[in-house]
C-alpha cells in the first residue's frame, strides 16, 4: 500500500504498517503499482520509481505534468492537464 501526501509517499504493507517514507521538495501528483512490485509516482518535473525496500530514484523528466492511472508492461498509461489519455514508454529493465 502507498499513501500520497503533498510532499511525501509512505510505503506500507497490508497491516498498514509504516515500511518507507520518501521525502519530495516538490509536490506529489500521482501514483500506481507495477506488476512487478515497484511504485511509481510523479511528480511536476519527473517520474520517480520506488521499491518495497525503500531505494528510489528518476525514471523519465517530463516536460508537461501527467497523472499515473496504470503501468503495465513497459507503458505508463495516464492523463495531462487537458484531460486526455497517454501512453509513455519507459525501460523497466534497470
Amino acid at each position: 500500500v502507498a499513501f500520497l501526501c503533498k510532499h511525501a509517499v509512505i510505503l506500507s504493507n497490508k497491516k498498514l504498517t509504516q515500511s518507507h517514507t520518501i521525502h519530495e521538495s516538490i509536490r506529489v501528483k500521482s501514483g500506481a503499482w507495477d506488476d512487478s512490485g515497484v511504485f511509481l509516482y510523479t511528480t511536476l518535473n519527473h517520474i520517480k520509481y520506488c521499491l518495497p525496500n525503500g531505494d528510489n530514484g528518476i525514471v523519465k523528466t517530463l516536460n508537461n505534468p501527467v497523472y499515473l492511472t496504470k503501468v503495465f508492461a513497459n507503458t505508463i498509461f495516464c492523463l495531462d492537464r487537458d484531460g486526455k489519455t497517454r501512453q509513455i514508454q519507459i525501460d523497466s529493465t534497470e
